[in-house]
């Protein structure tokens, strides 16, 4: 899609940053493909001449940031071309070029109202989707003693998002929640098969050096294990054995196939029990059966004062797996928040918890008498609870993808990733510099590409971005002295 030079001049841009003082600023910008642009101009006064220009536009992300690809996360930094990543509209598409570039400067952490372990990290240039709460003009008090303003849900239904950088949005404001859409069944997949793969998650294990299944209950839990004997014999096609130690009671089946199948399908471990992707592929519905029976096995539900409906509670040491349990009920239209806790050591049923483990808790409410996040058809509405901003001194990564939306998910959230906006800008500054107003003035589009290179002609608009923001800033630099 790009020519080497263009890469070039992403990973090392002259004129980026900005101008202290500036004689003229100019800013333009299309937030729905997400290219802005901003032109800083110092002026000689008395040649007219363009001393100094600089431009700030499109940013990127930590080394440490994770993109969603299908069923998990990625570092961006451990991304590679050709991958297949997941865009804005949760479909996949391919990575086609990957860049990174130097950066100094401030990082900004977008802490969302649930769901905290989404947070993400970006530079204050980079455009995300949202809804900027000061369009929805309905607003009202969560309840009586809360300063949290809820929206008008049908009037904000009805607000399209747009791309809006990074260091505009504030507290409140909606980020654009986003996740796989794509749907294989595969009739191999049994509900009874996948009933039992979420009892294995959340209770199983393997002993018998592989050569056998076990799943550990309180011996008071005669439903679930009544349940895990009769899931055996329909998938295993063996009967199950049972055997009783203190207050547990363990239900095993020996077949080396079967621990085969279920560690391919589910991995081994509590710490990286993980789901195949032709599971998570599954239909919606179908991939519920997972989350019943896990919820019997170490999930639970709380209430947390008296008139608030159910929270139901998934519990696991397995990061990558609280990622997909999370997905699988965004598929089914519920958003499920992601905490992340030290495990204290504890007893449960007579067996003894070790402590100092990492533990992710992932909750959810089938009902909610508040809304705080406003599911869509296509996506979640999630505000946002906290803006923090710190300094930060290394490489930043991007990436451009082959095909339409040029977007792509940082756990979950939906930003941009088009790089024309950067290339444009240098090559127009470079043009620019030393000219006088009049003659900075006569760049045009067609100059910048064709210093440029061939560009995409659907990214052929960045050129033009680049000389309205010029102007824009000779216009500013002109009012000033006729005032």
């Amino acid at each position: 899609m790009y020519n080497k030079k263009t890469f070039q001049i992403f990973n090392n841009p002259k004129f980026s940053g900005e101008i202290k003082n500036a004689d003229a600023v100019g800013q333009v910008g299309n937030m729905r493909c997400g290219d802005v642009m901003k032109i800083f101009l110092k002026v000689d006064k008395k040649t007219k001449k363009i001393k100094d220009i600089k431009f700030q536009t499109y940013g990127c992300l930590p080394p440490q940031e994770k993109v969603n690809l299908r069923g998990k996360w990625k570092e961006i930094s451990n991304l590679s071309e050709s991958e297949n990543v997941l865009n804005g509209n949760g479909n996949e598409t391919t990575i086609k070029k990957i860049f990174k570039r130097d950066y100094h400067g401030d990082l900004l952490k977008f802490i969302p109202f649930v769901s905290p372990y989404n947070a993400f990290y970006v530079t204050p240039e980079h455009p995300i989707l949202c809804i900027k709460r000061k369009r929805i003009k309905k607003t009202k008090k969560a309840y009586s003693k809360s300063a949290w303003l809820m929206v008008n849900h049908d009037e904000l239904m009805s607000t399209k998002p747009d791309y809006t950088e990074a260091g505009n949005l504030e507290t409140g404001d909606y980020l654009v929640f986003s996740y796989n859409k794509k749907v294989i069944n595969k009739k191999e997949y049994t509900n009874s098969f996948l009933r039992l793969i979420g009892y294995y998650l959340s209770e199983g294990y393997v002993s018998a050096k592989g050569g056998a299944i076990g799943f550990a209950f309180n011996k008071k839990e005669k439903e679930y294990i009544e349940e895990v004997k009769k899931l055996i014999e329909d998938v295993v096609l063996k009967e199950a054995k049972s055997r009783v130690r203190a207050n547990v009671e363990e239900v095993y089946v020996n077949s080396r196939e079967f621990v085969r199948k279920i560690l391919k399908e589910a991995g081994k471990l509590a710490t990286k029990k993980r789901l195949s992707k032709e599971i998570m592929l599954l239909p919606p519905k179908r991939q519920l059966e997972i989350i019943e029976t896990y919820l019997n096995g170490d999930g639970d539900l709380y209430f947390r004062r008296k008139g608030n409906t159910a929270t139901y509670r998934l519990a696991t040491s397995s990061e990558s797996l609280a990622i997909q349990l999370q997905e699988i009920l965004a598929r089914n239209k519920i958003f499920a928040s992601i905490r992340k806790r030290i495990q204290k050591e504890s007893n449960i049923g007579g067996r003894i918890i070790r402590g100092g483990q990492e533990l992710f808790i992932v909750s959810y409410k089938k009902d909610r008498k508040h809304k705080f996040v406003h599911p869509t058809r296509n996506y979640f509405l999630v505000p946002i609870k906290k803006i923090e901003k710190e300094k930060y001194g290394g490489k930043v990564y991007n990436f451009e993808v082959s095909s339409e939306p040029n977007s792509y998910l940082v756990r979950g959230f939906v930003v941009h990733n088009c790089i024309a906006a950067i290339t444009a800008s240098e090559i127009m500054c470079k043009l620019a510099k030393g000219k006088t107003l009049e003659q900075a003035m006569k760049i045009n589009p067609e100059d910048i590409v064709k210093k440029l290179g061939e560009v995409p002609e659907i990214k052929f608009h960045c050129s033009i971005l680049g000389t309205q923001a010029l102007r824009k800033a000779i216009e500013n630099y002109k009012e000033k002295v006729k005032d």
